[in-house]
């Protein structure tokens, strides 16, 4: 059976970090990471990434071959623009190139020193991949370094970055928010922020960046300055990185609520509050935002707050919901199964359990 990292302690580890204790040397658990393109999806989780076909729920292929107890994967894996590679980063330190067809190994990236905790960004170009050794990589297609000296920020990196083109962005466990030049790899700006920064910022429209912190805020920054806009006081920490439709800025926090809160002044806010502590990020799907919980409920919410209807499945729910076509792709922890594709009416179409 596979191992599953104990979740309390990982949640102890930073809690100790952001009262101020020192970063290095800890480990962090984490749970699985879920990506799909139009034939498969692909599931990190333990010692394997597996590929599920869409439309039936069978395994495709797992990689590697044999599991290997000291190389979890969890990270979120991330297609390259083509569709031809399929970038994952596992506990072992390295990252690994995938056929997404075969799942055979394309190249491996050895340089950094501790856990991918988060997925990639991959632009047309370039993989920018944050490690949790404080280090933020440029990597080529062929998986050989595109900076000659990665960008070092003041902690671990677990979220992935996003770009506007001209700039990366990330925040740290440090609570520190980054912006890096993408083409020279320079500092261009940081701002600190109240709390750790666990999971990935989210590009608004109008130069405006979004993080929620384990301070249980949700800030607004300006890309160009790095100066804060403004913060929204949530009810508790907020695990992971938010989600938005052009209207509303979308993120729930540890007491089970979810917030929407509008991107302009017309809009108006609701709140909603949920059976089970909120970990992953929230998916917008059309008008409907799909929210899963510690509880293993998995609730579709309409975007004025209101139409919930929940489905239950067997386990936790610390992922990130995502979407495959018109399926939201679900990957319970300690469950029956590995994975389940629902409908948006709640359906269950499809479900995978590894053997």
């Amino acid at each position: 059976m596979k191992t599953k990292y104990l979740l309390l302690i990982g949640m102890a580890l930073v809690l100790v970090l952001v009262l101020g204790g020192c970063a290095t040397g800890l480990t962090a658990s984490s749970w699985p990471g879920v990506t799909a393109d139009k034939n498969n999806a692909y599931v990190a989780d333990g010692p394997f990434v597996y590929a599920v076909n869409l439309q039936t729920g069978t395994e495709v292929w797992r990689f590697p071959a044999k599991a290997a107890t000291s190389t979890p994967f969890y990270a979120t894996p991330v297609l390259t623009p083509d569709g031809g590679q399929l970038i994952v980063g596992s506990f072992d330190h390295k990252l690994y190139s995938l056929n997404p067809t075969s799942g055979a190994e394309n190249w491996r990236f050895e340089q950094a020193r501790d856990r991918w905790i988060g997925g990639v960004l991959i632009t047309a170009d370039t993989i920018y991949a944050a490690n949790a050794d404080y280090n933020l990589y440029a990597i080529s297609f062929t998986g050989t370094l595109k900076w000659v000296t990665p960008f070092t920020a003041d902690q671990a990196i677990w979220g992935a970055p996003v770009t506007d083109g001209t700039n990366v962005y990330f925040g740290t466990l440090g609570r520190h928010v980054y912006a890096v030049n993408a083409q020279t790899g320079r500092e261009v700006w940081v701002q600190t922020v109240n709390g750790a920064i666990l999971g990935s910022p989210v590009l608004g429209p109008t130069n405006i960046l979004y993080v929620g912190t384990y301070g249980g805020e949700l800030v607004a920054l300006n890309t160009g300055n790095g100066q804060i806009l403004q913060q929204q006081t949530t009810s508790s920490w907020i695990w992971t990185g938010p989600a938005l439709d052009g209207s509303n800025i979308y993120t729930g926090d540890a007491n089970g609520k979810v917030y929407a809160f509008p991107m302009s002044g017309t809009g108006t806010a609701w709140t909603q509050q949920l059976n089970g502590a909120i970990f992953g990020s929230p998916l917008v799907m059309d008008t409907t935002i799909i929210v899963a919980t510690e509880s293993g409920n998995i609730y579709f919410i309409d975007n004025t707050g209101q139409n919930i209807k929940s489905v239950t499945l067997t386990g936790k729910i610390y992922a990130s919901p995502a979407a495959a076509g018109t399926l939201v792709l679900v990957a319970p922890t300690g469950g029956d199964n590995t994975l389940v594709a629902l409908d948006l009416t709640g359906a269950i179409k499809w479900s995978y359990t590894a053997k």
